[in-house]
């Protein structure tokens, strides 16, 4: 004869507990799938008010059904919003235009050595003049007299 694995009926406190505590392991974890499962717990606390379950095992499984729908729907989108940025903020400050000096026949623009630009024609500057930097990109520097 098979046997039957029946649980007691949880109190609505002990699932509402449990649904807060996993909220609030998710603050540590930072996995953003914690929340979903505490979420599904606190709702089935709230069901466990107006219905009776028969055992245990029922409610384990609403909040778990729930759980899994909130997280399928809702995890990607919230993660999402959570992720993105007000403002598009580019910081590129190699790509600002500056002045830098030409040595070795390269350009020092700040503290690094920068090839000249092909286009430009290295034998109109002299070593240690300064010059007005207006690109940087791939290792070479477009550059024009100050």
């Amino acid at each position: 004869m098979p046997t039957q694995i029946i649980l007691s009926v949880i109190d609505p406190y002990i699932l509402l507990a449990i649904g807060v505590a996993l909220i609030a392991f998710e603050a540590v974890i930072v996995s953003f799938v914690l929340v979903w499962f505490g979420v599904g717990f606190v709702i089935t606390a709230f069901i466990s008010y107006i219905y009776v379950f028969d055992d245990g095992i029922w409610q384990i499984a609403t909040a778990s059904i729930i759980s899994l729908i909130l997280l399928l729907l809702l995890r990607k989108k919230v993660l999402e919003s959570f992720l993105k940025s007000k403002k598009d903020i580019s910081d590129n400050f190699l790509d600002e235009k500056g002045i830098g000096e030409i040595k070795n026949s390269k350009v020092l623009y700040k503290a690094t050595y920068w090839d000249i630009d092909s286009k430009i024609d290295e034998k109109e500057f002299v070593e240690g003049e300064k010059v007005v930097v207006l690109k940087t990109h791939k290792n070479k520097a477009t550059i024009e007299k100050r």
